[in-house]
């Protein structure tokens, strides 16, 4: 009975090994990419310094009132080269934890007037994503009785 009682164990700790292995995988928080298009024909993206009247990237973040109230989460420049026709596919990714639930994120065109004073475009929303916390890692059987 003890020799069975044994080896169940040694089974569930090998187990609860090969599990922690593989539980290096597993997202502590939600990843979000956010993808958009921009059309460099119109406003041309920054290549000369002191940059004026152009684009030097985008801000991201979430916002609870379709874009009115913004709250910044990051920022991504232009794709290197700087393009000069519509653009797809431009991108930025990063962890999201709270808030939870249903999250509206924005997008708006950062860039530089004729004086080199930061200006920006109103912010493109995007659908409302569920947003929930991150699994537990780790887990393993610490005692079989």
């Amino acid at each position: 009975m003890k020799a069975k009682c044994l080896i169940g164990s040694a089974f569930l700790t090998v187990l609860a090994t090969l599990f922690l292995f593989q539980s290096r995988t597993i997202v502590r928080a939600a990843s979000v990419t956010l993808s958009w298009s921009f059309d460099y024909s119109v406003d041309p993206g920054c290549t000369a310094t002191p940059a004026k009247n152009c684009i030097n990237g985008f801000e991201y973040g979430t916002t609870s009132d379709g874009g009115v109230t913004l709250i910044k989460i990051g920022t991504a420049p232009n794709p290197n080269p700087v393009p000069t026709t519509l653009t797809n596919g431009i991108n930025a990714g990063f962890k999201q934890g709270p808030p939870y639930g249903s999250v509206v994120y924005y997008v708006r065109t950062s860039g530089v007037d004729g004086s080199g004073n930061p200006v920006f475009s109103s912010a493109a929303v995007a659908q409302p994503a569920q947003i929930n916390p991150g699994q537990p890692q780790n887990v393993t059987v610490s005692s079989v009785k």
